[in-house]
């Protein structure tokens, strides 16, 4: 791969250890920050997979106090993490913040951190206020129990403001990550594939971004073809060990090629669907992927091929075809089934550039009508597709 004529930097946020049992590691690392007393959270579909009962017990033996919330909300707000903290962090003097789940667990995760080493209130520092700097922040100890969101590995936690439906963040990091994919074979056929297409979504924005470059393609072409791979395997058969390892490696590199890239029009549009219509993330999120080929193939011919290539066919029109049928496959439902017509979804066009500062992130600059078109063009090409 060419290296260019111009630096670049980037960033690996934390320590990782990957792989089948690396659960096991969860007390050993907690200690490693000195920490005697933790602050664990999860959600409830963690506690009836059995999970909790496993880490709480590998903590409670190696002699920690371990609080904990097991009721952690999707798309969570400010609230709710300034919630978590006033109920059980702030009154066990929790030192050190342990997150068991998906996106949601894992952001809240983060946002807990802030709050226990006296970041708070969230909502000043988010960024829809300005670029604030970092927070000091508690040591937080990651374990995904999906792949798709890359939180793990992000320099962000994502924050839901009910409200007005729109999705914000603020900067957060983890300390640690133990990402071991025996933790991920729990998660129903539905949650897999809309995790498995947050992933595709995030590394096939950061390899198609203005801001790629040779350390982040690197990670999102092998994310890219792992996910086309693996995912359908995974959806078929939970218990695939196999899949979900490839899987579990494919979120952590894609988080780590957006953490340096950023996304772009994909994630512009999913956010604010989302929040719009309420829909899963991972869904909305997934509904660009075939345009957004297409779209780098129409000024970017050579990254496109390069896309082909990491999805196993010949051209980028077969890539966004190869999409498109395996989303349609693993359930992802037509606009049309969600009741969202062509003119409600361009309607939120410009408050979805509003609200997400990576919409200029694209390989060539789109004007606002543009994307307006390209939103058309999203629509019609999964509902006719």
């Amino acid at each position: 791969m060419a290296m260019g004529d111009k630096y670049f930097q980037y960033t690996q946020i934390c320590p990782v250890s990957f792989g089948p049992g690396a659960v096991e590691e969860i007390a050993d690392k907690v200690r490693q920050f000195g920490a005697s007393r933790v602050a664990l959270i999860y959600d409830a579909g963690v506690a009836a997979s059995g999970m909790a009962d496993r880490v709480i017990k590998l903590l409670e033996d190696a002699g920690l106090v371990v609080a904990v919330f097991d009721d952690v909300k999707a798309d969570p707000t400010d609230a709710s993490v300034e919630a978590i903290y006033d109920t059980v962090a702030k009154g066990a003097g929790s030192e050190l913040v342990v997150g068991l789940g998906g996106g949601s667990v894992l952001d809240s995760a983060k946002m807990l951190g802030l709050l226990i080493k006296g970041s708070g209130p969230l909502r000043p520092h988010m960024l829809s206020a300005g670029m604030n700097p970092p927070l000091p922040i508690a040591p937080v100890v990651l374990l995904p129990t999906t792949s798709g969101t890359g939180s793990e590995v992000s320099c962000v936690a994502v924050v839901s403001h009910h409200e007005d439906h729109v999705k914000d963040a603020i900067f957060a990091s983890a300390s640690y990550v133990i990402l071991d994919p025996e933790l991920t074979v729990s998660a129903p056929p539905h949650v897999t594939a809309f995790a498995g297409f947050d992933a595709l979504a995030h590394s096939l924005e950061s390899f198609t971004s203005a801001s790629a470059d040779p350390m982040s393609k690197l990670c999102a072409f092998e994310a890219m073809r792992l996910v086309v791979e693996n995912l359908k395997a995974a959806w078929e058969n939970g218990s695939d060990l196999e899949a979900r390892t490839n899987l579990a490696f494919a979120s952590n590199l894609a988080g780590l090629a957006f953490n340096n890239t950023g996304l772009h029009i994909g994630h512009t549009f999913g956010h604010e669907l989302g929040g719009t219509f309420n829909l899963p993330h991972g869904m909305a999120a997934s509904y660009a992927i075939p345009t957004i080929i297409r779209f780098t193939a129409k000024h970017d011919p050579e990254r496109a091929a390069e896309v082909a290539r990491a999805f196993g066919v010949a051209t980028a029109e077969e890539a966004a075809q190869k999409a498109l049928d395996l989303m349609h496959a693993l359930g992802i439902k037509k606009f049309s089934e969600n009741g969202i017509t062509v003119e409600a979804a361009q309607a939120i066009a410009e408050d979805a550039i509003a609200h997400n500062v990576f919409y200029h992130n694209t390989v060539v600059p789109v004007s606002v009508e543009e994307f307006k078109a390209i939103i058309a063009e999203i629509i019609t090409t999964y509902d006719e597709g």
